[in-house]
């Protein structure tokens, strides 16, 4: 049973209207994802590990992970990214602990 580590979930999809894809020349067909990466204990996210993402042009199946995306699909990419917000979930257990410190603490004075 694994107690600690990192999971990745996507945060957004969006298929491009202005994209050629630079492997078989077809437009409207490369799709970006935004993955979020968090860090979790016992399955519960406690921190965020940040986002990372990647291209995939859905009629050749081409794949690019950001350190091989071509300059165009690099700034569709980094556009996306900008947008997309990290989820107050992934920092729920952290949260938890928090609430249930403060609550340790102000127990003595009521």
């Amino acid at each position: 049973m694994v107690l600690a580590g990192k999971k990745k979930t996507v945060l957004k999809s969006e298929t491009s209207k202005d994209l050629v894809c630079p492997k078989c020349n077809s437009k409207n067909t490369t799709k970006i994802s935004i993955f979020g990466i968090y860090k979790h204990l016992v399955h519960i996210p406690f921190i965020s590990g940040g986002k990372s993402g990647k291209s995939i042009c859905t009629h050749c199946q081409e794949t690019y992970k950001l350190s091989n995306m071509p300059a165009t699909i690099k700034l569709v990419y980094y556009e996306l990214k900008e947008t997309t917000k990290t989820p107050i979930w992934f920092f729920s257990g952290l949260i938890v602990v928090k609430v249930l410190i403060l609550l340790k603490i102000f127990s003595r004075y009521i």
